[in-house]
């Protein structure tokens, strides 16, 4: 639910007997405020229906903010009567059943005094959905009644009509109290007939008195009031009322928590009323009326409007500053806040800027002086800070282009100052010295150095120097080959190296000499060169690769595992474009003792970590080259110990 509006309608109340009429005057602040706010502020002595979560059943309710499918086509509850999505309401099903939907007893009352009972009611059936077509629809009573049951008031909804969508309307009465009479029973009953249907939904059930018109000005003016903490308003309060008191009796108040509670001001009761001065903080202001002997009683009182006042903090203020600029430089000014809304730099030389980013274009001595900063910003805050300005002399920097670095070589660095001045490299990565007008560089990469110069009054000029390295270039040939006579192999080279050229020698018998990657078939063992060549004047270098061309796959006769590196392990040299399906050894009783398929890998001439004794052995190869064509080989070989 939302609490009631702080800025009060001023309406006139019509006379007690038109029961089906509301207040149209000011109110007071409410005395029964139920709103269902945070769901659990219901108390069940309130009514005579039994609580539910969810969709409530016949003789049931329930509180919420969005419910949807409720009695199988209601409409969609989304949010209370003053439209906001998580403001709850009760939901009640009275099929059937009448009874009380909400009590409540009302104390502190002022005899002769004008109240208001109402609520917010909508009908939640939908005339085709719902009983046929035809259900009974809700019928609401609202009475006052007095602690001995006499019926000061009543009135009655008739029959609140079927809508296709949520109808919020306010319902309810106004009565006078009889004189000595401060405490009254509250009801709302439904009374519909059974039958099919009567569902409605009911929101924020408000008792509060009614009264004539009151209202309050500040410095002639009812709108909210933003000022800065230098302001010099008078905040000069007034208030007025229309007739209808007989005596009446004045009381200002003020709201520090944006009107959720109210407090007595002391000793201010009359119509005007100076709001004292402040530096900070939000605080609401209003004025009560009531008749005197009444006055002191908070139910019993009529409020006017509301008017807020918020004191905004003034901007942040510097002293004096002393800066300074160079001679022959742009100079900017100290940036203005950004939240400020105007500024205006005024200075030396009728000096005057709005730019946020304020430039003395090519500063000169003359420049020298006092700059102000004048900052706008909202509800009229404004801000005054002064800058001293000093020029001195400035002093440029002249640098010469460097030119490019084989890597691993060096160059001299060039710069010029137009007076004496310190020097500092940024990086030092590769220099000789960082702190001298001309180092020598020394780069492993390519690098962009900056330096600056600084004279004795710390005015300072820049300049960047960039060098690039080319890399050296880098030639592999790739490890040596084994191929048979017949077959092609794969040489792999590559290289590295800034803008190199590439190839490869001899010519003959390779398929490409411009490939990094070519396809040799020699018939003879033959050496292959590749070639690099920097394009950067960076030199060139060659690498070989050594192609050798068997008849037929070479496989030892004998081997000694005797540890000493030498022939140690019965292996075929891997060649190129072979594998090797199975690779088994057996001894002289047909026994395995070596099984793999790795052409990197030999028999040491163990068995399950055990040494075998010296003799012959029988082996059986199967090779498969890149083709997918076998190749079958079976002998003998000598283990000796």
């Amino acid at each position: 639910m939302k609490w009631w509006t702080l800025a009060t309608t001023f309406l006139l109340c019509l006379p007690v007997g038109s029961m089906a009429q509301l207040c149209n005057q000011n109110l007071g602040d409410p005395i029964v405020n139920i709103t269902f706010g945070n769901g659990d502020n219901y108390p069940v002595n309130n009514t005579t229906y039994s609580y539910v979560t969810g969709c409530p059943s016949k003789g049931e309710y329930t509180i919420s903010d969005f419910l949807f499918g409720c009695g199988g086509n209601w409409n969609k509850l989304t949010g209370d009567h003053t439209g906001g999505l998580k403001g709850n309401y009760m939901l009640v099903n009275a099929e059937s059943t009448p009874g009380i939907v909400h009590q409540d007893t009302a104390f502190g009352l002022c005899g002769n005094m004008t109240y208001q009972y109402t609520a917010f009611v909508t009908s939640v059936m939908r005339l085709a959905y719902t009983c046929d077509g035809n259900p009974v629809l809700p019928n609401l009573t609202f009475s006052v009644e007095s602690i001995s049951g006499i019926i000061l008031a009543s009135y009655n909804t008739g029959d609140i009509p079927v809508t296709d969508d949520k109808l919020w309307k306010q319902y309810g009465l106004v009565f006078t109290t009889p004189p000595g009479t401060s405490t009254v029973i509250l009801k709302i009953k439904d009374s519909a007939a059974y039958g099919c249907g009567n569902a409605f939904a009911i929101d924020d059930i408000v008792f509060q008195n009614c009264g004539p018109e009151v209202n309050v000005t500040i410095d002639g003016s009812i709108a909210d009031q933003n000022v800065c903490a230098d302001y010099t308003n008078p905040f000069i309060m007034k208030g007025g009322y229309s007739a209808g008191f007989t005596n009446p009796a004045i009381q200002w108040q003020n709201s520090l928590d944006s009107g959720n509670t109210w407090k007595d001001i002391p000793g201010q009761t009359t119509t005007m009323y100076a709001v004292p001065h402040r530096i900070s903080g939000v605080i609401l202001y209003r004025m009560v009326v009531a008749e005197k002997q009444n006055i002191n009683s908070v139910n019993c009182r009529i409020r006017s409007n509301a008017i807020y006042t918020n004191i905004h903090p003034l901007a942040a203020h510097t002293p004096l500053q002393d800066i300074m600029g160079c001679t022959g430089r742009d100079y900017a000014l100290p940036e203005s806040d950004p939240k400020a809304l105007d500024i205006l730099w005024t200075g030396t030389n009728s000096y005057n800027s709005v730019d946020p980013k304020s430039i003395i274009p090519n500063l000169q001595f003359s420049d020298t002086g006092l700059y102000k900063l004048k900052e706008i910003f909202y509800f009229g805050c404004t801000s005054l800070d002064s800058f001293r300005l000093q020029v001195s002399p400035g002093i440029t920097l002249a640098a010469q282009p460097s030119h490019p670095l084989c890597e691993g070589g060096s160059e001299t660095l060039s710069t010029s100052a137009s007076a004496a001045g310190t020097f500092k490299w940024t990086p030092a990565t590769g220099l000789s010295n960082d702190a001298i007008p001309d180092p020598v560089a020394s780069p492993k990469d390519s690098m962009q150095y900056k330096v600056i110069v600084t004279n004795t009054w710390g005015c300072q000029d820049s300049a960047f120097l960039s060098i690039h390295v080319y890399r050296l270039p880098f030639a592999a040939a790739g490890p040596d080959k084994l191929i048979v006579s017949g077959d092609t192999s794969l040489l792999n080279g590559s290289i590295k190296g800034t803008a190199v050229h590439y190839y490869w020698s001899p010519q003959v018998t390779i398929n490409d000499i411009s490939a990094i990657q070519p396809k040799v078939y020699p018939t003879q063992v033959t050496s292959y060169t590749l070639h690099t060549v920097s394009t950067v004047g960076c030199g060139s270098v060659s690498d070989d690769v050594v192609v050798k061309v068997y008849n037929d796959f070479f496989i030892p006769d004998s081997f000694t595992p005797n540890g000493d590196g030498i022939n140690d392990v019965f292996r075929v040299l891997p060649y190129d474009n072979y594998t090797i399906n199975r690779f088994i050894i057996y001894n002289r009783w047909g026994g395995v003792v070596f099984n793999s398929a790795d052409i990197y890998k030999g028999w040491d001439g163990n068995y399950k970590g055990l040494p075998q004794p010296g003799g012959i052995y029988v082996f059986y190869m199967d090779f498969k080259n890149t083709k997918g064509k076998d190749t079958i080989k079976r002998g003998t070989v000598l283990l000796l110990r």
